[in-house]
């Protein structure tokens, strides 16, 4: 029974063996699993983080649409300072055109007031 029963252990120990062999293949798997598994974990979170920033901002044809108005508002207040702009440049002008005349006329009463003066001189001669 020696001989068989040592067979037998034999036999026992070369499974062991495989079966320890197969162990730390196996573990050596279930390691490279868990390591695509935290990387997949990881960029689920990286994921949802930026699906919530990007949830956070408006969509493309929203903001579009604002951009649009947006100009569209803008080039009504450049045409309105435009406007205005052509208009306080004709009050410049015809201020100033009021002023020489003002002054023009000024002139000429002064010129009158002087005349008489010199005619009332010279008749008094």
């Amino acid at each position: 029974m020696n001989v068989e029963e040592k067979k037998n252990y034999d036999v026992i120990y070369k499974e062991i063996e495989k079966q320890i062999v197969d162990a730390r293949a196996q573990i050596i798997d279930c390691k490279s699993e868990l390591v695509q598994a935290k990387r997949i974990r990881k960029n689920r979170q990286e994921y949802d983080v930026l699906a919530k920033l990007i949830q956070q901002h408006p969509l493309r044809q929203e903001t579009m649409k604002e951009l649009e108005e947006l100009d569209k508002e803008t080039k009504h207040l450049q045409e309105a300072n435009q406007k205005l702009e052509d208009k306080l440049e004709t009050r410049r002008k015809e201020f100033h055109a009021l002023m020489t005349s003002i002054y023009e006329l000024t002139q000429l009463l002064d010129d009158d007031e002087d005349k008489p003066e010199d005619v009332e001189v010279m008749e008094t001669s």
